[in-house]
């Protein structure tokens, strides 16, 4: 068990055709050549996907899940497994290839996706929250975790298309009043985006709340 946790946090080799990984290299699950074959989404076109799903100024995301195995494998890890160093791992990873925004504001800080109590008490962590972390760390930005709160729970969303998701997330967040004395540029960061719907109910919560949303930065993208 040991072994199989270290691997994924410190990989010796690549996760789709075994080969030795470089120490020297930046962290990465899978060697140069093999990692180019992957739909990653980090630039202007992943940015230009979500700000069309959720209309905001600032937007962006690593890779695009489909049919990507290792990906899928690792996103599971996270969202699932309760790996908070491989959440961390991955948000670093993001943060280096994310420039911030530009913004005239004295600072930016990073808001995670909440998740309701009980699947937080379940999961025994927010994923969103460690893959801020990692960003933070890059970005030299603040976390915020209880910045947003949510209302109520809710079965997994998975398969609903983007009408019935933006029913169920409608009025769903708040932002805790304890926050609203942050005088900073609010970027929201969450594991994966399907429709957008989270991100633009969470970015409506902030706007409503008198904070000033730039928009969000997503881990994957479906």
């Amino acid at each position: 068990m040991w072994e199989s946790w270290t691997s994924l946090i410190l990989p010796k080799h690549c996760c789709v055709c075994g080969g030795w990984l470089p120490d020297e290299t930046e962290w990465m699950i899978a060697c140069g050549p093999c990692a180019l074959d992957w739909p990653e989404l980090h630039g202007e076109f992943g940015a230009m996907i979500m700000k069309e799903r959720c209309r905001m100024p600032y937007a962006g995301t690593g890779f695009r899940l489909h049919t990507q195995a290792e990906l899928i494998a690792q996103l599971a890890e996270i969202k699932y497994g309760g790996n908070r160093r491989l959440a961390e791992k991955w948000g670093k990873w993001l943060g280096l290839r994310t420039p911030p925004p530009m913004t005239n504001s004295c600072k930016i800080v990073l808001a995670p996706v909440p998740l309701h109590w009980r699947k937080r008490w379940k999961r025994g962590y927010n994923q969103a929250e460690w893959i801020a972390n990692g960003m933070a760390r890059v970005w030299r930005c603040e976390v915020a975790p209880a910045l947003l709160t949510r209302r109520r729970h809710h079965d997994s969303m998975t398969g609903m298309n983007r009408m019935d998701r933006a029913r169920v997330v409608r009025d769903l967040y708040d932002v805790n009043p304890t926050a609203l004395e942050i005088e900073a540029d609010i970027v929201l960061v969450d594991d994966v985006m399907t429709t957008g719907a989270t991100l633009s109910a969470c970015g409506g919560a902030i706007k409503q709340s008198g904070l000033n949303w730039l928009g969000g930065v997503t881990l994957a993208l479906t």
